[in-house]
């Protein structure tokens, strides 16, 4: 029985972070979130203000939570990773993740596409966990 490797746990917390918020309409099992973000993780989103001037918005998880149940609860999304890069150090490491929205898995194009950018590090105990994540949606 071979242990996985420091990439392979990444890509784990990654591929999990995705499938959480991945779904049909409805409610979300937040605590899978809970077991791979840390709890003083930071999760920040460019958006653009009314101006269309770039803004960024800061949440934690739980006010991450709140901001997307009502677009989760009414709308079929999925977040696939279409590629990744992941540069680990020590206990740090950072993965540029791209993916694809849809609201079908069966669309044959996506809805938007957008690329997380997700720090992580490792604890004590050597679990990885992830710290941070910012993240922007292609814009037109």
């Amino acid at each position: 029985m071979s242990l996985a490797t420091d990439e392979d746990q990444v890509r784990r917390l990654v591929a999990e972070m995705y499938a959480t918020v991945s779904g049909p309409a409805g409610p979300r099992d937040w605590s899978r979130d809970r077991e791979v973000l840390h709890p003083d993780c930071r999760l920040m989103r460019t958006v653009r203000d009314d101006q269309g001037r770039p803004t960024l918005n800061v949440l934690t998880l739980d006010e991450f939570i709140e901001d997307v149940t009502p677009l989760l609860a009414a709308t079929d999304l999925y977040e696939i990773e279409v590629e990744s890069e992941i540069r680990l150090f020590g206990n740090i490491g950072h993965v540029w993740s791209a993916y694809e929205g849809k609201h079908s898995l069966d669309e044959p194009e996506p809805a938007f596409r957008g690329v997380n950018t997700i720090q992580v590090h490792r604890d004590a105990g050597g679990r990885w966990w992830i710290s941070s994540m910012l993240w922007d949606n292609e814009r037109p």
